[in-house]
């Protein structure tokens, strides 16, 4: 019964991973069909905003009312939504429904993790995070791969309409083989605090998104959300302080060695977007590289922390968390400084090992992060651990992408102001050599370096977080904590 239990958690995790992927590909497609192309980031920013607001809660729910049911919620939702996308008639349509989907997947992600926690023991969860870590890494792969496929073969809609067939029978399955005990508890969750949670974090969050797509976060909308947020959170943490089961458990939020993991993961999710949102753009603008080609470049990533996390899962009770984690936050340290160093004229070498070696220091680390984060907590708070962590993992990359995007965006318009050859062009097409070779050697050869000073200054953050994640592991213990299965 376990492995058929774990064979559906595995196809529901992949389902929603591989939609923070498949899309991009099909983008193009949709913003022509639907003529929506001033609104086809929110494709994205949409689904990835309420599925990090959303996941917290879920956790909470999880362990008041038991994983099975909030996470059969939670496939159903995705599954409608994921219908409801390759039905829509209008960009409008679409967002909305993305949106959706999100709040589907919230529930899909950090519960089918809370319960490989519930399921196996400390030595066996190594092997399994390791497969879930596989998975994720073939979504990244697939993702592109099969969305284009699609998209070329067939319709854009059948991204979303495959879901379907699939996520019905991963709920089938759960429905099935999960048996479940769910503790008597009179607890209840905290709706007046999880209501300004979700709306504090979605404005907070929406300014974010927003000023990253601009070139200044001093839009009047912009600042209304963040101030709207600030007042939304402050009222959030004084309900918080006063609730008997609040939202977010002081036990989790407290605990030494959740604390800097939590910290841990959220510097090394700045890492994360640091290299696969940017070396695309630095291929394509810099080196010249085609889109495939490009593509091509961020695949060292997923194949080793895939390889890197199926073999180091097998063998978890055996080293160190402490020392596990830091050799992998190391080479995110070694991965960043090469990616800093690399010019137009470089070889291309450096940046696949540079990808690799980011790609093994996630294999290493994050699945040790997830096991010893599981095993510090009891069942009744191992739900809201897990989605905390998940939450801030999402939050990270979303505050990478925002303030990234903006030290980004703000050195490429500098270096053009101050270029007699660039100062009277537009940005947008230098970013790809096709178009670039389209205003003269010279001009493009400006631009290939105003684009590698704005991405160094990028990597050079990231170098920033990933020595921040690095000193979180010191704090790890140097021995595996305490089980206290139930």
């Amino acid at each position: 019964m376990r492995k058929k239990v774990t064979v559906a958690l595995l196809l529901a995790t992949f389902l929603a991973a591989i939609e923070g992927t498949i899309v991009a590909t099909a983008t193009p497609v949709m913003a022509s069909e639907l003529n929506g192309a001033k609104l086809v980031s929110w494709i994205f920013a949409g689904f990835l905003l309420f599925m990090a607001v959303s996941t917290p809660i879920y956790g909470k729910m999880a362990d008041l009312y038991g994983r099975k049911r909030v996470l059969l919620f939670g496939i159903g939702v995705f599954t409608v939504a994921s219908l409801a996308c390759g039905l829509a008639q209008s960009m409008e349509m679409l967002i909305v429904f993305r949106a959706v989907q999100g709040i589907g997947a919230g529930a899909v992600l950090p519960i089918a993790m809370t319960i490989i926690g519930d399921l196996y023991t400390y030595e066996e969860r190594g092997k399994i995070q390791g497969v879930l870590s596989a998975v994720w890494g073939i979504s990244g792969v697939a993702g592109p791969l099969v969305g284009g496929f699609l998209v070329e073969s067939l319709s854009w809609r059948y991204i979303f309409l495959l879901n379907v067939p699939f996520a019905l029978l991963s709920f089938f399955m759960i429905v099935v083989y999960y048996k479940e005990t769910v503790r008597e508890t009179e607890r209840k969750i905290d709706y007046r605090g999880a209501l300004l949670f979700a709306l504090g974090m979605s404005a907070f969050l929406y300014g974010l998104l927003s000023g990253s797509e601009s070139e200044t976060f001093l839009r009047p909308v912009i600042l209304a959300s963040f101030f709207i947020s600030f007042v939304l959170l402050f009222t959030f943490y004084r309900v918080e302080k006063k609730a008997s089961d609040p939202l977010l458990p002081p036990a989790v939020i407290r605990h030494p060695v959740i604390l800097v993991i939590n910290l841990a993961v959220f510097f090394s999710a700045w890492v994360l977007v640091s290299m696969s949102a940017y070396i695309p753009i630095f291929a394509q603008g810099v080196l010249g590289k085609s889109p495939t080609e490009a593509g091509f470049m961020l695949m060292p990533l997923s194949l080793f922390w895939t390889l890197t996390a199926i073999i180091g899962g097998r063998t978890i009770g055996v080293a160190s968390p402490r020392y596990r984690t830091m050799t992998g936050m190391g080479l995110l340290i070694v991965g960043t400084t090469i990616l800093s160093l690399i010019t137009r004229e470089s070889s291309d070498v450096f940046i696949y090992l540079a990808v690799s070696l980011i790609g093994i220091g996630f294999g290493l680390s994050q699945p040790v992060f997830m096991v010893v984060l599981q095993t510090s907590v009891d069942w009744s708070l191992r739900g809201s651990a897990t989605a905390v962590n998940s939450f801030l993992s999402t939050t990270g990359q979303t505050l990478g992408v925002a303030i990234f995007g903006t030290i980004f965006n703000l050195s490429i318009l500098r270096s053009f102001a101050a270029s007699d050859k660039l100062s009277d062009y537009a940005i947008d097409p230098f970013f790809q050599s096709s178009t670039a070779k389209m205003f003269g050697q010279d001009v493009q050869y400006a631009a290939e370096i105003a684009l590698s000073h704005g991405l160094r200054y990028v990597f050079i953050g990231g170098i920033i977080c990933a020595v921040l994640a690095f000193a979180m592991t010191w704090r790890l213990p140097k021995v595996r904590p305490e089980d206290p299965r139930s």
